[in-house]
């Protein structure tokens, strides 16, 4: 929306210079007053004035048909449930109803490193996820990444077979050619086999690598993640003598400065962090903390920082030593960046309860600085302490490289490829591709048919980690059991499984994982066998502080000539919904904004406004991006705040073997990441002169400026909105008054919840083509506001949920009743009546009303029929659906509470996006109840509804973002 149109900055910033008060903006085409935009916000039906022109007389056509066909298409009979159920064995459990979900604890990994989480297993099929509170990396919370499993568990496209040179095998014989090739290995004490691996935090793996190392002494192992924290270790060891791993403490932090990364989203222990820095917030009698956030691109951290300095990538090494000398001699050096006092002063003025943190891209030197900084402050031991290396493969293992060079020299006859999928993610200078097919046997072991499993001899399918054995580390090192939460639905082997194979083990998973701990426990095994795998944490098994300390007189190495000036910065990073390519198959995940540019279905390259009016691009246009003579075309999306002079090519896209879902979707960014520059490189960037398609959901649903976001100084109430009259009669509540309010102050963006309601909810995946059209189905939107100057603008983010209105405008225009209000205050609808006028849509203020305008729920890209929630309803073509408030929550709730003879408690009844909230930004309750925590919440001066002013008395209200004076470099 939008594309096409070039911006003028200079013109925008006179124009917020003479509007009193705040302005919120979507969009630097909203803000710009594009016709194009403002025609889509002022329409009535968006989607058809999106999908083309159209006259008065064929849009009252339209309209007519839409009411004659209404009741047909509500009618409609659908098929996406004709699939065969998934069956598994009764449970035999004690205390097992049928029909009653039953929930175990498990660990899910992302980047090597564990998520405790709880799954909820309906019939032997698990059907929804949720944070574990007992395990430190999640507290009860999760990210989108572990919601999304479930859709992954059930993707159609996972290998089911084994394959030879592309042509399916069964497991015999699988297992007939194997066995000799294993023969010749221990005879030749593993001479020419190589294997290449994630690194993993898992304490089986460790173990079984290193007997696999014992039985093939001379095999060559070796480690590579698109994704790793290699810069950070080589920092450690200049520093400290010795490669650690950092944990931080937010709460104890009152200045925290982070030097790129995200640690809302990108760190191994992101979900903690954010709760951590929330709880900070929400400390009594503390002053607030002071976050300082560097970067290129906007992050999460970013969006929430109190001041944030845009900054290319090449500038950070002489930003973090200027920071570091400033607070060595109390006096920032001359010509460096003017925050550096700032920053300094906040920095000294915390002591030992400040925090600097440097992202992952950054190069080792800017990781050194920061670890000497926080060494010199006296933050180690307060605000972070330093652990052994937890995500590695043990012992001596070499670099991808390194096996590229083996390759080349003819030195490899056998490669094993255990997870991952090295040949879409290896840097762009090695052809792996090519690599592997030079090895005279290759074997792979994946969860899909991919890239990698095309080019190797061998491809073994890999089980899913919810239908497996195992274990996993945390960020702190506490271990999580993984244990199956369903019979294997396809075919495979988990990785310690193969393992075990190879060294002459068992292929039981669960026998594999008990041999590491029966070592540990001993004669104790028993009982902490069994409280871990209910738990689903291993008690006492975090890793304990390394004690470090910076050597005195220390100082970094030099820094490296700087190159040429000329170019722009290319700056490489994980994506927040498909993150290194593993989920690009994942239709949840591609559909799902991304936080900051509202993006679909896609990625773009993405640049600063400024950098846009230089090169006189606007969002949409194609650029070719040249880096030491590779080029990939990408489509350009202007955000605000980003750091002029460079661009963010985000990762994962670009696919040709992912599957149904995530083939030839976005440009692949690896295409011109190197080994040398895999982070951060010096490009070209050139106007092509043609457009890419964008799909983008920031201008869908706007709320056309209104008094949408508040923010009130520490201590100070919203400004209370005057009693409106209403010809509706009030409505006496006798039980429960169910309600909602949302902490703005809380909310990072983070999309978790969104994807828990649609997990949840059985919401329906529609497809680029039906979102380009405002046609998508999320229950919960999460409304992305900028305010100021486009080029450092402040960001906020909303939660927009149904408001389950008391006096709901939806209501009184429904022909057919199908809208209605429930006796404990919910605005429910009756799917069975709803004909599809779609007149409640019309006549919600907050467009939260969602249309099946097809059979969704039948589609090429729609979620399997097994992933689907049984207790939720699922919805057919012609029937608008939207929020409930997890109504089967409630009702489950009731039951439960009714059996055992007792009043229902607060907090027994969590939505799903409440629960899946890091922050618990969101809060549900009974309102009639004055000493719930929904209710407390609504006596904060903070207080507000959404559109007040319509006097529809929303259940669902909001407390207004809480901030100090700013100050943006």
């Amino acid at each position: 929306m939008g594309e096409g149109t070039t911006i003028d900055l200079e013109a925008l910033r006179a124009r917020l210079a003479t509007e009193e008060g705040p302005r919120l903006w979507r969009s630097l085409e909203e803000l710009a007053d594009v016709p194009e935009v403002r025609r889509h916000i002022e329409a009535e039906f968006p989607d058809i004035v999106h999908a083309s022109q159209i006259d008065r007389r064929t849009l009252l056509r339209l309209m007519s048909a839409s009411l004659a066909l209404g009741g047909l298409a509500a009618c409609n009979g659908s098929d996406a449930g004709t699939g065969a159920p998934l069956l598994s064995q009764s449970h035999n459990m004690p205390g097992y109803v049928p029909g009653v979900p039953v929930t175990i604890a498990t660990s899910l990994a992302l980047n090597g490193y564990g998520r405790g989480v709880l799954v909820k297993v309906q019939e032997g099929r698990p059907i929804k996820i949720e944070g574990n509170r007992l395990h430190p990396a999640s507290l009860g919370a999760t990210d989108v990444f572990a919601q999304a499993e479930i859709l992954s568990l059930y993707d159609p496209d996972r290998s089911d077979a084994p394959l030879q040179n592309g042509v399916s095998r069964s497991w015999e014989e699988l297992t007939n050619f194997i066995r000799p090739v294993r023969n010749e290995l221990v005879f030749e004490e593993g001479r020419g086999l190589h294997v290449l691996m994630p690194p993993t935090a898992s304490p089986t793996l460790h173990r079984l690598i290193g007997q696999a190392r014992q039985l093939f002494p001379h095999a060559q192992w070796h480690a590579f993640s698109p994704i790793d924290d290699s810069n950070h270790q080589a920092a450690a060891i200049s520093v400290f003598g010795r490669a650690v791993d950092l944990v931080y403490d937010l709460t104890q932090a009152d200045a925290i400065v982070t030097l790129g990364g995200d640690l809302f989203a990108d760190e191994p222990g992101h979900i903690r962090y954010a709760a951590d820095y929330q709880a900070r917030r929400r400390a009594p009698g503390r002053e607030l903390p002071r976050l300082f956030t560097v970067e290129t691109r906007m992050s999460l951290v970013g969006a929430r920082a109190d001041e944030r300095i845009p900054l290319r990538p090449r500038d950070f090494e002489a930003f973090a030593e200027a920071l570091a000398a400033a607070l060595e001699t109390g006096a920032a050096p001359s010509g460096s960046h003017p925050a550096i006092s700032r920053l300094a002063d906040a920095l000294r003025s915390a002591g030992t309860r400040s925090l600097v943190a440097a992202g992952r891209e950054q190069p080792a030197r800017v990781h050194a600085l920061a670890l000497a900084i926080n060494a010199r402050l006296g933050a180690l031991g307060t605000t972070m302490r330093t652990i052994e290396p937890l995500n590695a493969v043990p012992g001596e293992v070499r670099t991808l490289a390194n096996l590229a060079e083996t390759i080349e020299a003819g030195q490899v006859s056998r490669l094993i490829i255990l997870g991952g999928n090295p040949v879409y993610t290896a840097p762009a200078d090695i052809d792996l591709a090519a690599l592997v097919r030079r090895v005279p046997l290759s074997l792979h072991l994946g969860q899909h048919r991919d890239e990698t499993a095309a080019v190797c001899t061998w491809h073994i399918p890999e089980s899913h980690p919810l239908e497996s054995w195992g274990d996993l580390r945390a960020f702190d090192g506490t271990v999580g059991l993984r244990q199956p939460t369903t019979m294997r639905l396809k075919s495979g082997l988990s990785a310690e499984e193969f393992l075990g194979l190879m060294a002459g083990q068992n292929v039981d998973g669960r026998g594999l994982v008990q041999a590491t701990w029966r070592e540990v426990w001993g004669d104790a095994f028993d009982t902490r066998w069994a409280r871990s795998l209910e738990d689903g944490v291993v008690e006492g098994s975090a890793a304990p502080t390394v004690d470090v300390a910076l050597p005195a007189g220390w100082s970094p190495e030099p820094a490296v000539p700087a190159g040429s000036a000329a170019g722009i910065d290319v700056l490489f990073s994980p994506d927040p919904s498909v993150w290194d390519g593993s989920y690009a198959n994942n239709g949840w995940l591609q559909e799902l904004p991304k936080p900051l540019t509202k993006q679909v279905w896609g990625n773009a390259a993405l640049i600063a406004p400024e950098t846009a009016e230089v090169f006189g691009l606007a969002s949409g246009d194609a650029v070719d991006i040249s880096v030491n003579g590779r080029v990939v075309r990408a489509p350009v999306w202007l955000l605000p705040g980003h750091a002029p002079g460079a661009v963010t090519l985000p990762l994962g896209y670009g696919r040709q073997l992912a599957g149904r879902i995530g083939n030839g979707i976005g440009f692949d960014a690896y295409a011109v990441r190197t080994s040398e520059a895999r982070w951060t490189a010096t490009g070209e960037m050139r106007r092509v002169g043609e457009k890419i398609p964008v799909i983008s959901t920031q201008q869908h649903h706007s709320l056309q400026g209104r008094d949408i976001v508040r923010v009130v100084a520490p201590g100070e109430a919203v400004r209370p909105e005057p009693a409106h009259p209403s010809i509706y009669p009030e409505w006496p509540y006798k039980e429960h008054a169910w309600g909602m309010a949302i902490d703005l102050d809380a909310c990072i963006g983070c999309n978790a919840c969104v994807i828990a309601c649609q997990a949840e909810n059985n919401i329906a995946v529609v497809g680029p083509e039906e979102v380009a059209k405002g046609r998508e189905m999320h229950w919960l939107r999460v409304d992305r506001y900028y305010a100021g100057d486009p080029a450092a603008p402040e960001t906020y983010f909303q939660p927009v949920p149904c408001m389950h209105c008391e006096k709901a405008p939806c209501e009184v225009v429904c022909p057919v009743n199908a809208t209605v209000h429930s006796s404990e205050g919910l605005n429910d609808m009756v799917y069975n009546r709803c004909v599809g006028t779609r007149t409640c849509s019309n006549n919600c203020p907050y467009k939260v009303r969602r249309f099946n305008f097809l059979d969704y729920q039948g589609t090429g890209v729609s979620a399997p029929f097994e992933a689907t929630n049984p207790q939720v309803t699922v919805r057919d073509r012609g029937v608008m659906e939207k929020c409930t408030f997890c109504v089967q929550r409630i009702a489950a709730a009731r039951v439960d509470a009714r059996v055992e003879e007792r009043p229902l408690n607060d907090g027994e009844v969590m939505t799903a996006c409440q629960q899946a909230c890091p922050t618990q930004a969101i809060v549900f309750g009974d309102i009639n109840d004055p000493d719930s925590s929904v209710a407390r919440l609504k006596r904060s001066p903070r207080n507000y509804a959404l559109l007040g002013a319509l006097n529809t008395q929303p259940r669902t209200t909001y407390l207004a973002r809480v901030e100090g004076s700013k100050e943006n470099g």
